[in-house]
């Protein structure tokens, strides 16, 4: 029995495909351009926005206080004066130990209870600050001296530099001194705040005790409130 003959009625096959490649009549491969392997992250649609340009910050610092050597005219200006006596301003040039920046120092204390009929008399000076927002970092630096009268070996006087709010609450302690801390010259003082008070308004506060005998004499001059902020 012979065999049918084969059909010819069909195409003939040019090309063959193989495992995503295409065999081609002449028996070459090729691999379609729509099978070639696309990276996902680096197709960006034709109408996508631009990313916007980066954000430089411009690291800039300012000193904070008004006045903050003490030494304007009038005496005193840009800081609230809580005299014990009123006759006898915190913020003056009278004598006492010589301005560590001239014409004025805060002397504060120097009176005892004794002298005003009360068991204890007590002094403050004191500035409000606005914090620029975006500060890292805000340092209080300044002077002080001690003299006192004092010789017994108990605290009986004490002056306080510090951070608290408008309202009074206290932020940070500076430093503290008292009738045990005598000095001879001025000395230095310098405090890097802690806590995140960008934008903030803050109470920079001094106040001294003095109880009813032997007085004790706190000066202060040439402070500094700097902040360092991002804008």
């Amino acid at each position: 029995m012979n065999e049918p003959d084969a059909d010819t009625s069909q195409p003939a096959v040019d090309a063959i495909a193989l495992d995503a490649h295409v065999m081609t009549a002449d028996g070459s491969t090729i691999t379609p351009d729509a099978q070639q392997p696309v990276d996902a992250q680096t197709v960006v649609p034709p109408d996508a926005p631009k990313p916007p340009d980066a954000y430089v910050c411009q690291v800039q610092t300012r000193q904070l206080l008004m006045n903050p050597v003490l030494d304007l005219n009038p005496s005193g200006m840009g800081w609230v004066q809580q005299n014990i006596d009123n006759a006898y301003p915190i913020v003056t040039g009278d004598d006492g130990v010589p301005e560590h920046s001239a014409p004025f120092k805060a002397w504060m204390g120097g009176f005892t209870g004794q002298d005003k009929g009360v068991a204890s008399v007590t002094d403050a000076l004191y500035q409000d600050v606005t914090i620029p927002a975006g500060t890292t970092q805000l340092v209080l630096t300044g002077y002080y001296e001690v003299r006192t009268s004092e010789t017994t070996t108990s605290v009986y006087d004490s002056a306080q530099v510090a951070l608290t709010q408008p309202n009074g609450t206290p932020i940070q302690v500076v430093t503290s001194v008292t009738n045990l801390t005598p000095t001879t010259a001025w000395t230095t003082v310098s405090h890097t705040f802690s806590q995140n008070l960008s934008g903030q308004t803050v109470r920079v506060r001094l106040t001294s005790t003095n109880d009813v005998t032997d007085a004790t004499s706190f000066y202060f001059d040439t402070f500094a409130l700097t902040a360092t902020y991002c804008q």
